[in-house]
């Protein structure tokens, strides 16, 4: 037995030392993987760049720039406005007319007929007043809205086109009528922020009341 016991210590100083380089190994092996994630990584950053510089042009989605724009936030935020207001106005006016309308029938028994008819008149005259105050203010309200998409497209096209010189690209295409576009040439986002740099809000100024519609 005690000739064996230098091949136990020889055995048992093998399996410590094959435990030790285990565990130098695991320790080692994140450190590779993030290595090797950076390496690809920095392979796809200089591959997308390769496409987006060799490729030539570039595709903007103008529904994601409409959103990201704090102009037409704002804008559609003033409309929202201008319109709740002018709801509250309007019922008022329809209770005044429901209530005149309730008497007018309530003297249709005891008035000659053509002065009924007078009366009845007068208030389709009011009716359609109203109603016209109605279309009137949802033909603004709508060209309101469309104005400030304009501008907002106005800007737009002068940052593509600042883009696309520094760039060098030769053609910008509408995401809406492309079917198929990598992100890498995707610049919504690089023009949204620059639009909402230049054109940060839009105000609505409304038209004043004509005389008489009040």
């Amino acid at each position: 037995m005690t000739k064996l016991k230098p091949l136990v210590l020889m055995l048992a100083h093998f399996f410590k030392l094959k435990i030790f380089l285990s565990a130098i190994l695991i320790n080692l092996f994140p450190i590779n993987a993030n290595i090797l994630m950076a390496q690809e990584n920095e392979k796809k950053t200089k591959k997308q760049s390769v496409v987006k510089n060799d490729f030539g042009a570039a595709v903007i989605d103008m529904q994601k720039v409409l959103s990201k724009s704090t102009a037409w936030l704002s804008l559609q935020k003033q409309v929202k406005e201008i319109e709740e207001k002018f709801k509250e106005q309007i019922k008022e006016e329809e209770l005044e007319l429901k209530k005149e309308q309730e008497n007018l029938r309530a003297q249709k028994s005891v008035l000659a007929e053509d002065q009924f008819k007078e009366k009845e008149n007068e208030f389709k005259a009011k009716v359609n007043k109203t109603q016209s105050k109605v279309q009137n203010a949802r033909r603004e309200l709508e060209s309101t809205m469309a104005k400030g998409m304009q501008l907002i497209q106005t800007e737009a096209v002068k940052h593509l086109k600042q883009i696309a010189a520094k760039e060098g690209y030769y053609a910008v295409f509408d995401a809406s009528t492309t079917i198929i576009a990598a992100d890498v040439i995707n610049i919504s986002d690089i023009v949204a922020e620059k639009i909402n740099k230049s054109l940060p809000k839009i105000n609505v100024e409304r038209k004043k009341d004509k005389k008489g519609d009040n």
